[in-house]
């Protein structure tokens, strides 16, 4: 049981050609980086560190009880353990707290949707569970660290990330109250569905402000877009559509209206079944 247990942690697939293992520290390395980046939520954004208020509020919306503390489990499993995978430092637990994050984000928040919006997390959830299995490889620092004293490290390493998510989270729900529920008339509106379609080679990452007819409040949504994807949106005609700059998203966050500014798209039934550019106002 005790080699088992070691073998998770430090495991790996050591016996292959050169070129396989280059291959897949190549891999794991980027799988790595991008969880830092793509799916970055720890560096402080609006003077808040860690997630921030909309994605509690989407994990609350998911079911999980002390949302905080799972948003803060989400943001350090992907930050610190992308950071792991690059470096290949306990790579099996790494990989195996991301599959979890990762699942969660396709079939629960996506709902499945693996061929439009929970396709990038569906993306990352078999790549990190590719690393799972085969585990850090030979140019790791698991190969390099001692099993015996690796294997210490790691188990300390864990119960420190947990302590250090469930500190931050208490911290967070002690100091922040979040409402997002909108109160809306029951006036039957018409509406039209579009598509926004992103035409960079490059991924994009968008926050969307939207108002509503009817509606008290704004819905606010980040979401990336991969290279040429285009996403369906449908909604009820005279709604606003912002692409918010940051300044944007800081007055939201102060709880004023931006629909005073000039909207990316305003709703009307002319772009029924439209496809429009992300990369250029209407």
């Amino acid at each position: 049981m005790d080699n088992k247990i070691k073998a998770f942690f430090l495991g790996g697939s050591r016996q292959n050609s050169a070129s396989q293992n280059i291959g897949f520290f190549l891999l794991r390395f980027f799988v790595g980086l991008a969880l830092c980046t793509v799916f970055e939520k720890f560096f402080p954004k609006n003077g808040v560190w860690g997630p921030q208020e909309w994605f509690i509020q989407d994990t609350a919306n998911m079911g999980f009880p002390f949302p905080a503390f799972f948003a803060w489990v989400a943001v350090l499993s992907e930050f610190f353990g992308g950071l792991l995978l690059m470096l290949g430092l306990f790579t099996r637990p790494a990989a195996l707290l991301n599959v979890f994050v990762t699942f969660t984000a396709t079939f629960i928040y996506h709902q499945g949707d693996i061929g439009d919006s929970g396709l990038l997390s569906f993306f990352f959830m078999i790549m990190c569970l590719c690393i799972l299995l085969f585990g850090a490889g030979k140019f790791s620092l698991d190969y390099v660290l001692s099993k015996r004293q690796a294997r210490r490290v790691a188990n300390l390493s864990m119960v420190l990330l947990l302590l250090c998510s469930f500190n931050y989270a208490a911290s967070q729900n002690s100091s922040h109250s979040v409402t997002y529920q909108n109160s809306v008339s029951s006036v039957d509106l018409s509406r039209a569905q579009f598509y926004l379609k992103n035409n960079s080679l490059l991924p994009k990452k968008v926050t969307f402000i939207i108002y509503q007819p009817q509606q008290v409040g704004n819905n606010t949504i980040v979401k990336w877009f991969l290279p040429f994807q285009k996403v369906k949106f449908d909604l009820p005609v005279r709604s606003k559509i912002y692409v918010a700059t940051d300044s944007q998203v800081d007055t939201v966050m102060q709880g004023r209206r931006i629909d005073g500014d000039k909207p990316f798209v305003s709703v009307s039934e002319k772009i029924m079944n439209a496809t429009l550019p992300l990369n250029k106002r209407e």
